[in-house]
């Protein structure tokens, strides 16, 4: 998927996505095969206005190649120059690159991502907390999106990297050089890591966060790179493309896809200030842990964890338990109305939390323990959630003695 670069970012809203296990189960079922995806979000309100001469003339036809443009084997070897000098690694293998037509990237992209039941688990806690509609199929709406929205992937199991066009204009370039990254990072730290995937807490997210950011950071360099011309060539195919997803998917489905490419890039932009690549090469051994840690990066640098929070009751068996994050309070806080900006203030007294969904009805519940960070910031954050309860119709317990409050939500 793809990121807002630096040009792009100045006015984008905080999305956020180191989000929970609850908030990106929707997300990752759709990305078990393609996990390292080249995504567009440019959007009126985060992308400059282009010249008059890019306003004059159309975005190039990706469906057919340009004999002005070269050739994807002429441009292959300068893109895995660029990736590895900015880098600070060389490539150890080539890697293996396919430009596919519009439908026949859509079938790769979409062929093995069936939702099961992992989406339509996630599809029940998101209704619960009120955050999309009763009638959303979230497996629709997620194959929506990505098949409108993604530009190209890189598949670790494969070793490959697949493109959707097939001819070498400004803007495939640059998801080539995007793409080439996940490959570098690939081939150096290996970035299929079951293992996180299978933890309930919010470490997959993170580690996805940073392979982003860090893919974003030389996409942009290589952006910064091209002629006046050519980028305004890019940027016009990128909002061409980002125009073409559906106006019925849930907001909070595109915040959710958009968060590593949003805060990734903020955060490994403060790691490359501090150290360079040696020092974003450390976030890839030592991963962060939560989205609060890629939020502030100073949590991370000073390693502060995530507050331990016991799993609370079910009123019912329950289907699914893990942790929602800080990312997770800014979209419910969103939901009751406030503006990213409240939002992002609130969820930052985030320290920690536990929920668990069950059955009910039709439906589901979830049930939340969330812990301030300092017991003194304790009650600000219940003032917060409170309000978000009283705006769903959800039901609240402040903390009581150092408890954590508890947070339940049906629907």
């Amino acid at each position: 998927m793809r990121a807002p670069s630096p040009r792009r970012r100045r006015a984008a809203p905080l999305l956020g996505a180191a989000a929970a296990a609850l908030l990106l189960t929707a997300c990752s079922s759709t990305q078990v095969n393609v996990p390292w995806l080249h995504f567009s979000v440019a959007g009126p309100e985060a992308t400059p206005e282009p010249s008059a001469e890019a306003l004059a003339t159309p975005p190039a036809d990706r469906s057919t190649p340009d004999a002005g443009a070269p050739t994807i084997e002429q441009f292959i070897p300068v893109a895995e120059s660029f990736v590895a000098e900015h880098r600070g690694h060389a490539f150890k293998t080539p890697v293996q690159v396919t430009l596919l037509d519009d439908a026949a990237f859509r079938r790769k992209l979409l062929g093995d991502t069936g939702g099961g039941t992992a989406i339509a688990d996630a599809s029940k806690e998101l209704k619960a907390l009120h955050l999309i509609a009763q009638g959303v199929d979230l497996n629709s709406a997620s194959d929506d999106l990505l098949g409108a929205g993604v530009s190209g992937f890189y598949d670790p199991k494969a070793k490959a990297l697949y493109v959707r066009g097939v001819s070498a204009t400004p803007y495939v370039r640059q998801v080539l050089v995007h793409e080439l990254t996940h490959a570098l990072q690939d081939q150096y730290f290996s970035i299929d890591r079951p293992n996180l995937d299978k933890a309930d807490d919010e470490q997959a997210a993170a580690f996805q966060a940073v392979v982003e950011g860090d893919a974003v950071r030389i996409e942009d360099e290589y952006h910064a790179a091209m002629s006046a011309s050519e980028q305004d060539e890019a940027d016009r195919e990128e909002q061409s493309q980002a125009g073409g997803i559906p106006g019925s998917v849930p907001p909070v489905l595109i915040e959710m896809l958009t968060f590593p490419y949003i805060a990734g890039p903020r955060f490994v932009d403060a790691l490359d200030h501090a150290g360079g690549n040696p020092e974003v090469d450390q976030a890839f051994l030592h991963p962060p842990v939560s989205s609060e840690q890629i939020l502030d990066v100073n949590a991370y640098l000073a390693g502060r964890q995530p507050r331990t929070v016991p799993v609370p009751h079910a009123d019912g068996t329950p289907f699914d338990h893990g942790v929602n994050g800080e990312f997770g309070l800014i979209l419910l806080f969103e939901a009751a109305g406030d503006t990213p900006n409240q939002a992002r203030s609130a969820a930052d007294l985030w320290g920690g939390d536990e929920y668990v969904a069950w059955n009910h009805g039709s439906g589901a519940c979830v049930r939340m323990a969330v812990i301030a960070d300092r017991a003194a910031d304790q009650a600000d954050l219940d003032s917060a959630l409170g309000d978000y309860a009283h705006s769903v119709g959800a039901s609240f317990t402040a903390s009581r003695g150092g408890a954590p409050s508890v947070l339940t939500a049906c629907g």
